[in-house]
């Protein structure tokens, strides 16, 4: 075989599989990055409160096109994360942030991300301020 006969091979495959693959597995797929992205930055907002850095903090904003969520540090937003298209998000608090000693101010919440029939829920602990994400292989 020839180098151009193994390209042409691939995009082939390629092409077939990106005609298989379901819609609905790709807004799951979107719906899923953006909840991991959430905590993630949630945890990096706990950290940074705990180093002392309290001017850190994660809010959520609405506009009449979409919902998203920006990361706060120092008076300056370090990054904006849109809420994929179609998708709801119900959250307790409109700013996410911790004391000192890692616990959420003013409370814990449950942030809930859902679609049609996906539904995302992601906890953040009123004690101890862990983040914990739940996934559909707990749900009943």
């Amino acid at each position: 075989m020839t180098l151009v006969e193994v390209v042409i091979t691939i995009s082939i495959m390629l092409i077939i599989s990106s005609l298989c693959f379901p819609k609905d597995s790709v807004n799951k797929h979107q719906i899923n990055l953006f909840t991991k992205q959430l905590c993630s930055d949630i945890r990096y907002v706990r950290k940074a409160n705990m180093l002392g850095n309290l001017k850190t903090y994660i809010y959520y904003f609405e506009d009449n096109k979409s919902t998203s969520y920006i990361v706060r540090e120092n008076g300056k937003d370090l990054k904006k994360v849109h809420l994929p298209s179609g998708a709801n998000i119900q959250y307790g608090n409109s700013k996410v942030k911790f004391k000192p000693d890692g616990s959420p101010d003013p409370k814990g919440q449950t942030i809930n991300i859902y679609k049609d029939n996906l539904k995302i829920e992601l906890t953040i602990v009123p004690v101890s301020g862990r983040v914990l994400l739940k996934e559909g292989k707990y749900e009943t």
